[in-house]
């Protein structure tokens, strides 16, 4: 009988320990001035004790079932732990600040770093022979398999993507900033011709008046003229400056950028009504704002030269709504993002925070800014607002001065 009580009081602290193993790496973070460093960071809830799975997430590499070892390369276990310790971060965030019951009732997680398949909804993984994926996060909804095929069930998962320098030429990307910037440029080259050419009309009549002022207006006709060949250089020359002076080569490492992370479990945490189908402005900008909460900064995926040449997003930066940002293409834009920060701004912090939590509810996917989003936003704005009609107001003057 001794012998049975002894054991169990050795078992009961083993399986204890086992069930919250701690252990610190290095990782990538931010400082409290967004300042990205390597540091000694905690990682908690750990299942294994040579491996990064714990009760919530399993770090793997690729296709791999098998959990990373932490005497793998080094430069391997520091993205896993990187990507651990933010997706730890992230989950708290939602479930002990947020109260979300969904991220708190979610099974623990597959998270594939250094994984190029594209994804298969029947088959989980495309085919080797299919083009591979760099630079690039994506978050997976769970699927039923293909038992004719041997493909097992899954569930939702999050591929970060390996890192691979590509020239900016091969991109395929939608450069809203250098396009407003054309538009703006346009639009003030073609106001100071017509300028110009009021002021070669007017010159030219005072000029042949009877008392003309100017009897000769050669000097100010080569002004204005001057004015407008100076203009129509500068218009003519802007996309070749920009690809003199922009950067030439373009690499992301999702796996150790903060934001991303965030970003991508985000998705995860709001899927319970932001289904996980495809990508659109809505599910992205939604899945932004809470990055920027939990990283507590209006800035993402900026300054880590390392291991990122992506411009990041900003939702400080003033842009104005465009029916381009509607399509999918565009869907990866800032602007959603910013617009519902600046909402938070006039809302309170906590309040906002709260009010966009309680939005989620009133989208889908599908959701489009000037349709389901403005009418979700002044909904969810009437059922917890303080002062409904006053809120409202002022919701509908920060969305009018952003053209919508």
């Amino acid at each position: 009988m001794k012998t049975k009580l002894l054991l169990v009081t050795l078992l009961v602290p083993t399986l204890s320990f086992a069930q919250s193993l701690e252990r610190k790496f290095e990782a990538l973070i931010r400082t409290e001035k967004n300042k990205p460093v390597v540091t000694e960071v905690v990682l908690k809830d750990l299942t294994s004790a040579e491996a990064f799975e714990g009760a919530h997430f399993k770090i793997v590499r690729g296709k791999s079932d098998e959990a990373i070892k932490f005497t793998d390369d080094k430069a391997l276990t520091f993205r896993a732990a990187t990507t651990y310790y933010h997706l730890t971060k992230a989950r708290e965030y939602f479930v002990n600040h947020m109260k979300s019951k969904h991220a708190a009732a979610i099974p623990q997680m597959t998270i594939r770093i250094d994984h190029t398949n594209q994804f298969s909804e029947l088959g989980h993984f495309a085919h080797d022979n299919m083009e591979p994926q760099y630079n690039n996060a994506l978050t997976v909804p769970a699927g039923k398999g293909l038992e004719s095929r041997g493909v097992k069930p899954w569930g939702t998962e999050i591929w970060f993507r390996p890192s691979k320098k590509i020239h900016v030429r091969d991109l395929r990307v939608n450069n809203t900033a250098n396009r407003e910037m054309q538009v703006l440029m346009k639009q003030f080259r073609n106001q100071t011709h017509m300028q110009s050419l009021q002021r070669f009309l007017l010159t030219t009549v005072l000029a042949l008046t009877e008392d003309g002022v100017s009897l000769d207006p050669k000097e100010s006709i080569i002004r204005t003229v001057g004015a407008s060949v100076i203009i129509e250089v500068g218009y003519q020359a802007f996309d070749p400056i920009t690809k003199a002076f922009s950067r030439k080569w373009y690499w992301l490492d999702t796996a150790v950028v903060p934001e991303i992370i965030y970003h991508e479990y985000a998705h995860v945490a709001l899927s319970d009504h932001l289904v996980l189908s495809h990508s659109t402005a809505i599910i992205e900008g939604m899945a932004d704002f809470f990055a920027g909460q939990i990283a507590n900064s209006p800035e993402l995926a900026k300054h880590i030269k390392k291991y990122n040449t992506y411009s990041g997003k900003d939702a400080e930066r003033k842009q104005d709504y465009m029916i381009q940002f509607e399509m999918t293409e565009y869907a990866n834009t800032d602007f959603v993002f910013g617009m519902l920060w600046s909402l938070k701004e006039i809302l309170g912090e906590e309040k906002g925070e709260a009010f966009m939590f309680d939005l989620r509810k009133k989208l889908t996917t599908n959701s489009t800014i000037r349709g389901q989003l403005i009418e979700g936003i002044l909904q969810t704005c009437e059922e917890s607002c303080a002062s409904p009609f006053v809120d409202k107001l002022r919701i509908l003057k920060a969305l009018n001065l952003r053209g919508i």
